[in-house]
């Protein structure tokens, strides 16, 4: 779908994974609140990432492009897809540059990832100004070259090496910028089938799950059997659900909802609602997410992240207070399941826990990402 070329005022561009289409939506939903309707922005990204599923679902007019990322290993596939990927990127860099000249925004906003490399260089070679978005503590690759040429670098923490960085905060959705995470305990687990008074862990391991966290969640979920009034909801991944040791869901004696095992959900404000302590990777949007809605979080880095941008982003917050550091050269299942219980005992704890990181979220909930675009869109026009 391809929105009139007089009506763009803006085109955000990125993807690939969850964690670059999650922000770009919530950027999408910050300019919508700051007043531009729906129809006046645009998405591209790739047409093998996540957003092929996630940007159609919400209606935002989009444009998929054939385009690759760089493939780290040497088997023959990957390969392959290397060898390909410099016509590749050609051919994407040559429609970015006709739908650009057909959109005529007014700026070009990037969410990184490889997914961002056709249309920013193509809005550099058209003169549209480009507003590049970093979340990570420590910026992509991507990001960091976009930012040499940006009009500005939009971040989410201060400092930044980025040049012309403005701290912005990060891009969280709506739903979670305006969430009283506590006043909708109830409705979060009577929609899960948890019952009102459990103590309640939601275990998971980033869009692709982790075999790590699974593990230790098994784990976790045998040495809580015996205490009643506890329930594991435990967002395994699509790729690892039928690989976990454990029936999908189980109940305690008493009836009560013990575990519960997923792929994937959406509905993450559902997730941080019903849960008293929330065990998760670091990712950005995750880090985000988890000081927004200010949740009691234990954050287990994943160890072979680029340039161990993980644990970075995780110390924002464990540094300060507002979460549990527990990186994973030290993780033991034993010695995370006695963490995670203690927390689940600990209602003080928790509680400071849980009110620090939202204290250290009110950048987020009060992000100025969409002023910053629109000042750089008003300086070029």
């Amino acid at each position: 779908m391809v929105a009139p070329a007089s009506t763009t005022f803006a085109v955000i561009t990125g993807g690939g994974t969850s964690g670059h289409v999650v922000p770009a939506i919530a950027i999408a939903e910050l300019l919508i609140d700051a007043g531009h309707d729906m129809s006046t922005l645009h998405y591209v990204g790739s047409n093998r990432g996540a957003e092929v599923t996630m940007i159609p679902a919400i209606g935002l007019t989009h444009t998929f492009l054939s385009v690759d990322g760089l493939q780290r290993g040497v088997t023959l596939s990957k390969i392959k897809r290397n060898m390909l990927m410099v016509p590749t990127m050609l051919s994407a860099l040559a429609a970015a540059r006709t739908l650009l000249k057909q959109l005529k925004p007014q700026v070009v906003i990037s969410v990184g990832g490889y997914a961002s490399i056709p249309t920013c260089r193509a809005a550099r070679s058209l003169g549209i100004p480009v507003v590049t978005c970093s979340y990570d503590r420590r910026p992509g690759l991507a990001t960091s070259l976009q930012s040499r040429y940006a009009a500005v670098s939009a971040v989410a923490y201060a400092p930044s090496k980025l040049r012309n960085a403005k701290v912005t905060g990060a891009p969280v959705r709506r739903n979670l910028r305006t969430a009283d995470v506590q006043a909708l305990r109830k409705s979060a687990r009577e929609s899960l089938g948890i019952s009102a008074n459990a103590r309640v862990a939601v275990v998971m391991g980033g869009s692709l799950g982790s075999a790590v966290l699974n593990s230790a969640t098994e784990q976790l979920v045998h040495s809580l059997r015996s205490t009643e009034h506890t329930c594991i909801v435990h967002i395994a991944g699509e790729r690892f659900m039928n690989s976990v040791q454990l029936p999908v869901t189980m109940h305690h004696a008493n009836g009560s909802l013990a575990y519960s095992r997923i792929a994937y959900s959406n509905d993450m404000l559902t997730m941080y609602a019903a849960a008293d302590v929330v065990v998760c990777r670091a990712g950005a949007s995750t880090i985000a997410e988890v000081s927004t809605v200010g949740v009691c979080a234990v954050i287990v880095p994943w160890k072979d992240a680029a340039e161990n941008h993980q644990l970075v982003n995780a110390k924002w917050l464990t540094d300060r207070g507002g979460a549990v550091l527990l990186e994973e050269d030290a993780l033991a299942a034993h010695e995370f399941s006695q963490l995670v219980t203690e927390l689940l005992r600990d209602d003080d704890r928790r509680a400071a826990i849980a009110r620090r990181a939202r204290e250290l979220g009110e950048v987020h909930r009060k992000s100025s990402i969409a002023a910053v675009i629109e000042s750089a869109a008003k300086a070029h026009s």
